[in-house]
C-alpha cells in the first residue's frame, strides 16, 4: 500500500492530457489512459478505471465485474492472451486496509498444479510483508518467477488516494508495474523491465492520505470485502 491512482495522479498534475476514453455507465464512469513515455508523474502503460459509489457497488456489483472482465480481456489480448498466470497478493492480511490483495486471492482457483486440466495454468501467493517475513515482496516474486516460469504476473494490491472521493470507490487495473510497500522503502519497482514478463496490477484506494496522516471509513469491512468479491470473479472468469 503505497502508490496512488493515476486519477490522483492526473488531477494534482492538471495532466489529462493521457486521457483517451472516458465512458458514463449506468454503474458509474469508466476511464482508460494511455502513458506512452514515462515522465515525472507518470509511468509508461495503460491506465484504466472503474468509478462507481456505494449504491452501485451494493447493487450493480455484477455489472462493474462484467466491465473489469472486458478491461482484463484487453489487457491479456496485449499481450497475445498468455497461458501461465502468476497471482500475487501483495499486503498484509492482519491489517484490513491492506488486505485487498491476500484476500482478493481466496476466493481465486489455482490450476498450477493440475498437469491433466487443458486449462490455463495459475500460480497463486501472498508474500506477506518484509516485517512479517524478512524477505521483501520483489525477492519473493523473483524466486517465483525463476521456478515456476509464468508468462505473465498479475498483482492485486490496496492503493492510497489524496482525494476523499475516490476512497473505497474506484478499481485501477494497469500494465506500468508497481512498487510495493514497505516501511523500510526497500522494495524494488515491479515491472516488465525488471521481470521481462508483463505486469498487471489491479487496486483499489482504500486508504485516504492527507500530509502525514492516514484514514480509512469506518465501513471498510464492507468496502474491501465488495470490491475483492469483483477482483476475484472477475479474475476467474477471464483465466479458468
Amino acid at each position: 500500500m503505497r502508490q496512488y491512482t493515476i486519477l490522483d495522479s492526473a488531477k494534482l498534475n492538471n495532466n489529462n492530457k493521457y486521457l483517451k476514453d472516458e465512458t458514463t455507465t449506468s454503474y458509474g464512469i469508466k476511464k482508460h489512459f494511455i502513458i506512452k513515455e514515462r515522465d515525472k508523474y507518470f509511468k509508461k502503460g495503460d491506465y484504466f478505471t472503474i468509478t462507481f459509489n456505494d449504491k452501485s457497488l451494493y447493487t450493480k456489483e455484477e455489472k462493474i465485474t462484467n466491465e473489469l472482465n472486458k478491461i482484463l480481456r484487453v489487457m491479456l489480448k496485449k499481450y497475445n492472451n498468455p497461458s501461465r498466470f502468476l497471482l500475487i497478493g501483495l499486503g498484509n492480511s492482519k491489517i484490513l486496509a491492506d488486505s485487498l490483495g491476500p484476500i482478493s486471492t481466496q476466493n481465486i482457483m489455482a490450476t498450477y498444479h493440475y498437469d491433466f486440466l487443458t486449462v490455463p495454468k495459475l500460480a497463486i501467493f501472498n508474500p506477506d510483508v518484509i516485517n512479517n517475513t524478512g524477505i521483501s515482496s520483489f525477492n519473493i516474486i523473483k524466486m517465483l518467477v525463476h521456478n515456476l516460469k509464468p508468462n505473465i504476473i498479475i498483482i492485486i494490491d490496496s492503493l492510497v488516494t489524496s482525494d476523499i472521493y475516490n476512497l473505497n470507490h474506484v478499481i485501477e487495473i494497469n500494465d506500468a508495474g508497481i512498487v510495493p510497500g514497505s516501511v523500510l522503502n526497500t522494495n524494488k519497482e515491479i515491472n516488465y523491465k525488471t521481470f521481462n514478463i508483463p505486469i498487471i496490477s489491479i487496486g483499489s484506494p482504500i486508504v485516504y492520505k492527507t500530509e502525514n496522516n492516514l484514514f480509512t471509513t469506518t465501513d471498510i469491512n464492507f468496502h474491501i470485502h465488495k470490491i475483492s468479491s469483483i477482483i476475484s470473479k472477475a479474475l476467474n472468469n477471464i483465466i479458468l
